[in-house]
């Protein structure tokens, strides 16, 4: 009996340990299918905006091709990581800026806010572009004039805290309902590393779209 409950013991254990392997595998698939589903539509922009330049503004359109081959460059490096320190995604954040203000011209201005202590910090590998990807989304496409997107970092607690902020208009616009695959592929990915749905809130706040994200810091 002793021998038997230990072998059944084993067994459940080997169960268990297969169990918690399948369960990360698919994890890291979905995860990984997330981040590839983030960048078509970008390249898509991005190759109709040169499209447009090459006739009058051949050299604007050489340079957007330079930073567009570095961005992607960047992206396949940052293929096998799963976190990234907050110096490195600032960096990969304004080379994604340069090339939509070449796109949207003097409309697109930003505001990155941040201290230097907090660019050691750690998140999950290229969060933030599709988070202001999705503020440039709403803030330039539904409204005219200028448009200024900010993006404020601070360490709160045990977490690193973004805001992300862009206007709307709330008489076109309807940002809380149509955030699309952005937002939402950003939660499930915080969902599937933390397993928690509370790390990402949107809010309208007068005419502005507000969204927050909190990354816990684990050791």
């Amino acid at each position: 009996m002793m021998s038997l409950l230990w072998h059944t013991q084993e067994e459940q254990q080997a169960m268990n340990e297969r169990k918690a392997e399948a369960e990360r595998l698919e994890k890291e698939a979905e995860l990984s299918k997330i981040r590839q589903q983030m960048q078509p539509h970008f390249l898509f922009n991005s190759l109709n905006s040169i499209s447009a330049l090459i006739g009058n503004q051949p050299e604007k359109a050489r340079h957007m091709i330079q930073q567009l081959s570095d961005f992607f460059r960047g992206t396949l490096k940052k293929d096998d990581q799963q976190w990234s320190t907050l110096e490195e995604e600032m960096q990969y954040l304004r080379l994604y800026l340069d090339i939509e203000k070449v796109r949207f011209g003097h409309r697109l201005q930003s505001e990155l806010t941040y201290t230097d202590d907090v660019l050691s910090l750690k998140l999950p590998a290229m969060l933030l572009q599709p988070v202001v990807e999705n503020a440039i989304k709403f803030g330039l496409y539904d409204t005219t004039g200028d448009v200024i997107i900010s993006l404020e970092v601070a360490k709160e607690n045990k977490y690193l805290k973004i805001i992300v902020k862009n206007p709307f208009d709330p008489e076109t616009s309807q940002p809380l309902k149509g955030t699309g695959f952005g937002l939402s592929s950003i939660q499930r990915r915080l969902y599937l590393l933390f397993g928690r749905q509370d790390l990402l809130k949107a809010v309208k706040d007068q005419n502005h779209f507000i969204t927050t994200i909190f990354i816990p810091q684990i050791k």
